[in-house]
């Protein structure tokens, strides 16, 4: 018992010492390395260089100094992989490995590895859905969304441009009939899986799968799924569910691979946000992904990512690595029916108050699945491959533009320009931009006004329209939205929204846009000098006159919630069933299989870091040990006696949380708990049941007893989600007296011993 006391001690103080991770180790320089761009790259990577004037000999795409790497892989536990662009590699290793590590001379640094992806899915696919409908020019409404039409009739498919996908497996893809254009035409060059090594991809998750239908397939009935369906694709499995430390890692590499083997376009359908990092990285700095996916953008490769599915979480209101890149389209999710931002697509700004996403497409799209399926599923997952496909078309219209200027360009094409939101951005991009289709911009049907107090917008014309969106947004002095929303007029609403004068000071820009106007109002210099109280809310300074508010955001008010899962701190209510587990120290035939413990409480837990946490619970438990009672002197009349023994406690525990794996679906990882617990008794119970032989009756005894009212323990848990197993080990004795049989009634104490599992409930991710 010493021994597992001494255990538990050094366990709990020491496990953090001892733990291995994930690190990149950053080299000093790429001395003595060698490099040839033309044996090195495609020819269509050259071509892209070139076009962009960007040198071939950049020291960025120099391998790695070959000596360093060894020496690196020989003090880790594993070699992970490595990235040309920022000179490092990714290991797995212990504290003490890293610590030699750091005191090489071209070490320049290391940086624990903080991110896991999410696929941007938000709920499974519908099966079976019907496709009989044929759509006006072949395709489904999630590219009329985008004016697909358009693409179509001027005989634009994406030809000419290479798109990489990123994800997590392609199964089928070989095989199923909605990608047969692609096979016959062998326009898939190329393929790699990086946690396998190998070229194989066509396997593991059916997220790739669908994601390709939404940039290049076409369904049972020939009608495009995608748009791009004449370009050239390469397919990168990146994405593992068992080790998502590493996922980083292969991403980074895919999008070397993708520059080296000619992608014009990245499709990333994947985040990497709140289950390691905070809000505030989001910045588009501090994320490595992010970086390098800025890094694709100076070698002339445009990546459309998407901006992930948390816009219904309170305490991460805000978009993943690398959608907070600067220099990609990150591509939010709008609802089909109402042709604005559907409930779950995250929202910007990023950390340093930049505009995003930049536009976004359907959340919900018509896809392909393994085993020649078809069906339809939600998420931003789809809506980033949506406009993939849309990207390769609108460069295919222009081969001549940068993919800066391209970006640049699909934004100018979303439906809102230039009004913007931190919802859906620019809106859905319009393909009749790049045909340069003509509009009809008659019936305007607004009109901004001002009296002494109010900016006033006025709805005319709504008869002509069942339904009319009009959006409004306030940007300050800096470029960056303080309000906006979006409202309804029908024709049973009312027809202005007054805006207080106070709303517009300090320099703020009004633009409202309804139906393809846009129109900007600012107060006149003498009225701008005054700043709005931060402490009075923006709705407090608008009257919205009677119609439905289809959506509002206060922008300063509305920041993510210091309390969730993935936040500054939460609450867990909990629940736990256990069993007694041998031996008991006194000899009393205790029956373990029905000796149980049910426990209910909650839990606050404060998150130190994403990997560390404290915590402390209280809750109130019922414990029932059953054990055979043996008479001390025989009464051959008694067949059998039995009793138990009821205790209720109150129980206080503080505990260390070390997680190691995040990404479940409820944002608790995989973690062990480590702590240390007291409790009070309030109350102890002894019964017993005699069947006596010759009346065959039973008699209930009831008998209230001495006790040790306060103990104390110790207990470990090892948990993945909502699901923990625990066992705790009760250093004091709980002890009470048999009901007496006799002058000296025998003492009597509990197994110290518990085993068993938990359920925990999140209020709030």
């Amino acid at each position: 018992m010493k021994n597992l006391i001494l255990f538990s001690l050094v366990l709990f103080f020491s496990l953090p010492l001892f733990a291995q991770d994930y690190y990149w180790v950053y080299f000093t320089d790429k001395n003595a390395v060698e490099f040839n761009p033309h044996e090195y790259f495609d020819q269509k990577a050259i071509s892209r260089r070139e076009k962009n004037n960007i040198f071939l000999y950049d020291i960025s795409d120099y391998p790695l100094n070959g000596t360093y790497v060894n020496i690196i892989s020989d003090l880790s536990t594993e070699y992970i992989g490595e990235t040309r662009w920022f000179n490092a590699v990714a290991i797995f290793a212990d504290m003490d490995a890293i610590a030699k590590i750091g005191k090489l001379d071209f070490v320049a640094k290391i940086e624990k590895i903080v991110s896991a992806p999410i696929m941007c899915e938000y709920e499974s696919f519908s099966d079976n859905e019907s496709f009989e409908k044929t759509y006006k020019d072949a395709i489904l409404p999630q590219l009329r969304a985008m004016e697909g039409e358009e693409f179509v009739r001027n005989n634009i498919d994406g030809k000419g441009i290479r798109i990489a996908v990123f994800d997590g497996g392609f199964p089928d893809v070989d095989t199923h009939y909605a990608f047969a254009h692609l096979r016959e035409n062998q326009q898939i060059k190329m393929t790699y899986n990086f946690p396998k090594k190998q070229e194989n991809v066509y396997g593991w998750n059916s997220h790739g799968t669908m994601v390709l239908s939404c940039i290049a397939g076409i369904d049972r009935n020939g009608n495009k799924m995608g748009l791009a369906t004449g370009s050239e694709f390469i397919l990168a499995r990146t994405e593992i569910n068992s080790e998502p430390a590493k996922e980083e890692v292969y991403w980074l590499m895919a999008v070397e691979w993708a520059d080296k083997n000619g992608a014009d376009v990245i499709n990333s359908s994947l985040g990497y946000g709140a289950d390691r990092h905070d809000t505030e990285d989001m910045d588009g700095k501090t994320c490595l992904v992010s970086r390098a996916a800025n890094m694709a953008a100076a070698k002339g490769i445009l990546v459309c990512n998407a901006m992930g599915n948390e816009g219904d979480q309170n305490s991460w209101k805000t978009l993943g690595a690398p959608a907070d890149a600067d220099s990609i389209l990150s591509i939010g999710g709008v609802n089909q029916e109402s042709g604005y931002h559907i409930d779950f697509s995250s929202y910007g700004p990023t950390a340093d108050g930049r505009m995003k996403p930049n536009v976004s497409a359907f959340g919900k799209a018509m896809l392909a699945k393994p085993k020649n399926g078809y069906g339809s599923a939600f998420g931003t997952s789809f809506a980033s491959p949506l406009a993939a496909g849309f990207v390769a078309c609108a460069w295919q219209t222009n081969r001549e533009l940068s993919a800066m200027e391209l970006k640049s360009e699909v934004e100018k094409s979303g439906n809102l320009y230039p009004y913007y939101d931190y919802a859906v951005g620019y809106g859905v991009p319009q393909a009749g931009y790049f045909t340069n289709k003509k509009y009809d911009k008659t019936n305007k049907l607004f009109e901004i006004t001002t009296d002494t107090s109010d900016v006033i917008i006025s709805v005319r014309n709504r008869e002509l329209y069942e339904k009319v969106l009009l959006y409004y947004h306030i940007e300050n002095v800096n470029a960056q939205l303080d309000y906006y929303s979006v409202n309804e007029f029908s024709l049973n609403s009312g027809d202005e929204i007054r805006i207080k004068h106070e709303a517009l000071q300090g320099g703020k820009k009004l633009r409202v846009y309804c139906r393809g106007h846009i129109e900007e109002y600012k107060l006149a210099e003498n009225d701008t000098d005054k700043l709005v109280d931060t402490d009075k809310s923006y709705y407090s300074l608008i009257n919205i006159d009677g119609q439905r508010s289809y959506y509002n955001k206060d922008v300063a008010r509305d920041k993510p919630s210091a309390f969730g899962v993935n936040s500054k701190f939460y609450i867990l209510p909990y629940l736990s069933f256990g069993l007694a587990i041998p031996p008991d120290d006194d000899g009393i035939n205790i029956q373990y299989g029905k000796s149980k413990n049910w426990q209910f409480g909650l839990k606050y837990i404060n998150n130190v870091s994403k990997w560390y946490r404290v915590g402390l619970s209280i809750d109130y438990s019922k414990s029932k040990y059953f054990y055979d009672l043996v008479p001390i002197i025989p009464d051959p009349s008694i067949n059998k006696t039995q009793a138990f023994v009821q205790l209720n406690r109150m129980n206080f525990e503080f505990f260390q949380r070390f997680r190691l794996i995040p990404g479940t679906s409820t944002g608790i990882g995989t973690y062990i708990d480590l702590g240390f617990y007291g409790n009070m008794m309030l109350k102890y119970t002894d019964k017993q049941t005699t069947t006596y032989i010759s009346e065959n009756v039973t008699e209930k005894y009831s008998y209230w007893n001495n006790y040790n009212r306060f103990n104390w323990g110790v207990q470990v848990k090892l948990g993945h989600g909502v699901l923990a197993l625990y066992a705790k080990y009760r250093f004091s004795d709980v002890v009470g007296y048999i009901p007496p049989s006799a002058s000296t009634p025998p003492l009597m104490s509990f197994p110290k011993i518990e085993a068993g599992i938990e359920l925990n409930l999140p209020l709030v991710q």
